[in-house]
């Protein structure tokens, strides 16, 4: 099972961290020890988001309250473990860990199969009610999502609503972790084994109130302490979440340009593109209505190891196996494949098709394809507990989601030494035929047999003799090659929105060049090199384009291909100024004069941004306060208003030789 817990002899940690600035403050609060149990949190972006990636931490749960720690902290920590650490406040609002010690490891605890389930519907200040938010709704849900856990699990893993509790937060959405502990306070029994501490935010608190989307503990099917934070009540967002509490890490999708697969380098795949969520089917990819409700894919059922019949292992270097698997959506025994390449990767096969849950692709938007379907772990997640779904009919098209293997066709594994090919499927099942450390078996090709064919006899015919003929002579035609190549794009453009490149060929009399290989290329702003970006062929008016999604400053150019009696061509060079950006959330309404106010939003994705607060009294001009935190696009501070009356906030986006800062619109909060 992932993650699971296990006893082991206590061990010393050791420094865990790096250390704090030798020269602290004066006025600083002087370091606390604390003891608590070591946890990772999942936050969640929504489905659409610039980044779609997430943002993991590590927290300490001390009795009934979470110590939020500083990003980086105890990275060789087990979840589960207690520890014992010394801290010293940081300016996000976090703890910095200076030392820390184990002082006993995760213990694995017998649960009913049945999980508990606490929910509290919390309005947080200054967040309006949601009327859809009631018990009755809260409990249907549940059932919904425990539902289908229990088809996943074969019913080893279902939830029920023990206690439901409704009202009004004294948190704002800046603070999770403290309605996570205002919720332990009224209902602690939900830090147990087996159960659930879910709290519901109103449905548009993350759109409009700066809530958090979606958070979510990592644990295991037997751990304790598992909590859950969602912003509206959806079923698949519910059952993703409740799924980390199980150990379930997100189910990606890996793009590598025209490539199947590619080698992993360290923790990454040089060349590709990794998705995050991007896997529609699964319950740990995206969230929403169509959007996740399909089965538990093949990497997944591993990795919780409660019905590991259903998983067919093929060894490395095995030869050939012919392998039959039923769709998903049965219970049969082996209906997927996790094959092991004689490097050591492990691969899955699944069959998806128009029935039970995966009937959900006819009505996603992108129409995912139904068919076989290849993935591979996840290097920076436990064995199994992550999956990256593979494009075995790679295109150039960024929402291309027709990634099965045709019947007749092959995929290949980075390392060529496992082929996957299909060669048929129906609605009752598909046959797979794997070549595991050799290639993959051809039959051979056998002429049919023909009777020989003997020629009557003829008597020999004497032509008459015809003069030559010679032909006229033609002057060749002279091909149409490159001549002009033109360049059409936008000079200044926001990081992360698509525009459009395109160029027109013609030759030395103007007329158009169709059907000619045109390649984009960019030069970083900062460098000296041209690099790669798509190449495509011209239209019969000699015209290309293409659009791509924008990031950092640069130059780009279209070069023509070179041909017999056709030099490269190249066009003029234009600059693109790229500016980033960056958005605030709204933050509480109104606090006390003399407190800190916390700020949060997020920001484009660009290299190593600089983030600060800026702010305003009413009246006055504006401020740059404190730099904020920023981890992967979420963006985090803390900022000291001390004067009563109005204040505006908003943040503030620095540039750098790659792009153009730029700052978020204000808003308002009252110090009283």
């Amino acid at each position: 099972m992932i993650r699971r817990l296990l006893v082991s002899n206590v061990a010393v940690l050791g420094l865990l961290t790096m250390g704090a600035p030798a020269a602290a403050a004066a006025t600083s609060p002087p370091p606390q020890k604390i003891t608590g149990i070591v946890q990772t949190i999942i936050r969640e972006q929504p489905r659409g988001h610039l980044s779609d990636a997430d943002d993991t931490i590590k927290i300490l749960r001390v009795g009934n309250k979470i110590v939020p720690l500083t990003d980086g902290s105890l990275p060789r920590a087990r979840d589960g473990a207690t520890v014992s650490v010394t801290v010293a406040p940081a300016s996000d609002g976090t703890q910095s860990v200076l030392s820390a010690t184990t002082v006993s490891a995760p213990v694995a605890a017998a649960i009913s199969p049945i999980h508990q389930v606490y929910v509290a519907l919390v309005r947080p200040a200054g967040v309006p009610a949601d009327a859809s938010l009631t018990d009755t709704s809260a409990r249907a849900m549940v059932d919904t999502v425990s539902r289908y856990w229990a088809d996943q699990t074969g019913s080893k893993v279902s939830f029920v609503t023990t206690e439901v509790q409704s009202y009004q937060s004294a948190r704002t959405c800046a603070d999770t972790y403290g309605m996570w502990t205002e919720a332990l306070g009224r209902m602690p029994a939900a830090s147990g084994a087996g159960r659930h501490l879910v709290v519901v935010a109103p449905g548009d608190a993350s759109r409009t109130y700066g809530c958090d989307y979606g958070l979510g503990s990592l644990g295991a099917v037997e751990a304790s302490g598992n909590k859950v934070f969602i912003s509206g009540l959806s079923q698949s967002q519910l059952a993703h979440e409740l799924g980390h509490n199980l150990g379930l890490e997100h189910a990606n999708a890996l793009r590598c340009g025209t490539a199947q697969d590619m080698p992993k380098v360290g923790l990454l795949f040089p060349g590709c593109v990794a998705r995050a969520y991007d896997d529609l089917f699964d319950v740990m990819g995206y969230s929403g209505a169509g959007f996740g409700e399909g089965n538990l894919n093949a990497v997944h059922l591993d990795g919780m190891n409660l019905l590991p019949s259903a998983v067919r292992k093929i060894p490395a270097n095995s030869g050939v196996t012919t392998a039959r698997i039923t769709p998903l959506s049965t219970t049969t025994d082996s209906r997927t494949l996790k094959i092991t390449d004689p490097n050591g990767t492990n691969y899955f096969v699944e069959y998806r098709t128009d029935s039970g849950r995966d009937s959900v692709a006819g009505r996603n938007y992108y129409k995912p394809s139904w068919g076989v379907r290849v993935m591979r772990d996840d290097p920076q997640a436990p064995p199994s507990a992550g999956s990256y779904e593979l494009d075995a009919t790679p295109t150039s098209l960024s929402n291309d989601y027709n990634r099965s293997i045709p019947v007749g066709g092959t995929f290949t594994a980075a390392s060529t030494k496992v082929s996957i090919t299909v060669t048929s499927a129906d609605a009752a099942g598909a046959t797979i035929s794997v070549a595991n450390g050799v290639p993959p078996v051809v039959p051979p090709v056998v002429p049919p047999v023909v009777p020989p064919v003997v020629p009557p006899v003829v008597p020999p015919v004497v032509p008459p003799v015809v003069p030559p003929v010679v032909p006229p002579v033609v002057p060749p035609v002279p091909q149409s090659v490159p001549s002009t190549v033109t360049m059409s794009i936008p000079t200044r453009a926001w990081v992360g929105t698509a525009i459009t490149a395109a160029t027109k060929v013609t030759d030395q009399n103007g007329a158009a060049v169709g059907s000619w290989t045109v390649t984009l290329q960019k030069m970083p702003k900062g460098t000296s090199i041209w690099q790669y970006v798509k190449s495509v062929r011209t239209t019969s008016t000699g015209q290309a384009s293409y659009r791509f999604v924008n990031g950092v400053s640069g130059s780009y150019r279209w070069v023509s291909a070179s041909a017999t009696n056709a030099p490269r061509r190249f066009s003029p060079s234009v600059a693109v100024t790229s500016i980033a950006w960056v958005s605030e959330t709204r933050p509480a309404s109104s606090i006390t004069s003399g407190t800190y106010l916390s700020v949060s939003g997020s920001v484009s994705s660009v290299p190593d941004p600089v983030v600060y607060v800026q702010y305003r009294y009413s009246g006055g001009t504006w401020s740059t306060g404190p730099r904020a935190t920023v981890h992967g696009s979420v963006v985090s501070a803390r900022i000291a208003m001390s004067a009563p009356g109005t204040a505006y906030t908003r943040l503030y986006v620095r540039g750098t030789t790659s792009f153009v800062g730029s700052t978020s619109r204000s808003h308002v909060t009252t110090l009283t």
